[in-house]
């Protein structure tokens, strides 16, 4: 008698898929050898078996494996797997089964639809979606409701699939969760799919190897939008009223990074004065306003690149607003921190290794960040 573990309890739940009905106990051997030949018939390629023929035979194995053992659905699972003429219904209940039985089909199978496997995705056990997640060729649709599931090592799974289609919602989705999961920046960073709003929004979330590789991804210069739109500027100020699209686009572009205006009315002179009173006289919030204006970025991102104890933040800025190194070192020690540790050496290595022009492309998109976010 076979133990009650090793019987078919039904799929785990998928439409077109029904509960399989436990039978009695009866002398199998002669129930099992009949499943082995009718997966082998099944099994066979369209060029010895009509789709017709390979129907027929499907139903009345369907009928058979809801009494056989496990070892016999696992060979009717394997040998299913790769086939590309697999009967759906088969297919499926196989696909819903036990982890063990369903894996081959869930990894291997391309004769499963996007339905099917989104049916999986939503009714299964962890195990069946970490198998749909090696899949090839995942698509986004698959790759969203995976993501959606919320469970680390899917996701990270999925990350590592080369070959998973991620779209831009999902994308978004994950930048977000690296918030709380660190570990997936390091996979996100490695998706060809990323976008530099989206590079740029994780670098806060990222350790120094992972920053410098965004920005050696995505700090490009602008020499080209640049060179293409230097006679709009003069076109703008010579209009009537001011069209905050254009404005917004120029800001980006601007070769310019300080605010010129605002030096000549600053008690300071400049921003390598402001700074330098940020030194002496500690992180006063009327200085901090002062250094973000001069520097024409908004105060809160400003807070945010003093708030980061890693510096590469601020050396980004400093390369951007063409600041020397002894300003990075005036606004770390008005931030409190003294000494030449390694958070100052991996900084200075960042600011080294930037034009100003790419600095000033991180520095404008995290400034254009900020104030789609005040929008919103």
């Amino acid at each position: 008698m076979v133990e009650p573990e090793t019987r078919w309890n039904g799929p785990v739940g998928m439409a077109n898929a029904e509960p399989f009905e436990l039978i009695d106990e009866a002398p199998r051997r002669a129930r099992n050898v009949l499943a082995r030949r009718l997966t082998d018939i099944v099994g066979l390629p369209s060029s010895r078996l009509t789709p017709r023929e390979r129907w027929i035979v499907a139903d009345l194995l369907y009928d058979i494996l809801r009494a056989s053992d496990v070892p016999v659905r696992q060979r009717c699972a394997r040998r299913l797997a790769g086939l590309l003429e697999a009967p759906g219904r088969l297919l499926r209940v196989l696909a819903c089964d036990r982890y063990e039985i369903a894996q081959p089909i869930l990894e291997e199978s391309r004769a499963l639809t996007d339905f099917d496997l989104l049916e999986i995705v939503q009714s299964g056990s962890l195990q069946h979606r970490m198998a749909i997640a090696r899949r090839e060729n995942i698509s986004e649709i698959i790759s969203a409701a995976l993501v959606a599931a919320g469970e680390a090592p899917v996701v990270e799974c999925v990350l590592k699939n080369q070959t998973t289609s991620l779209a831009a919602p999902t994308l978004d989705r994950l930048v977000g969760a690296a918030q709380d999961e660190t570990r997936y920046a390091r996979l996100l960073i490695r998706r060809p799919e990323l976008r530099p709003s989206q590079a740029f929004r994780l670098f806060w979330d990222c350790e120094h190897t992972e920053r410098v590789q965004i920005l050696e991804r995505f700090a490009v210069d602008r020499t080209i939008l640049i060179d293409s739109t230097e006679d709009i500027f003069p076109m703008v100020s010579a209009e009537d009223g001011d069209d905050p699209l254009v404005t917004r686009v120029l800001r980006y572009i601007d070769r310019r990074q300080r605010n010129r205006e605002a030096a000549e009315l600053s008690p300071h002179g400049s921003l390598e004065g402001a700074i330098d009173a940020f030194a002496a006289e500690g992180g006063q919030v009327v200085i901090v306003e002062e250094i973000a204006t001069l520097a024409a970025i908004h105060k809160r991102l400003l807070l945010r690149m003093m708030d980061d104890m890693a510096g590469e933040p601020l050396a980004i800025l400093c390369k951007a607003t063409g600041l020397k190194w002894s300003n990075f070192h005036g606004l770390w020690t008005g931030l409190g921190r003294h000494g030449q540790d390694d958070s100052v050496e991996l900084a200075r290595k960042v600011h080294d290794s930037l034009s100003v022009e790419k600095a000033q492309t991180v520095l404008r998109y995290w400034n254009l960040s900020v104030e789609d976010a005040d929008k919103r």
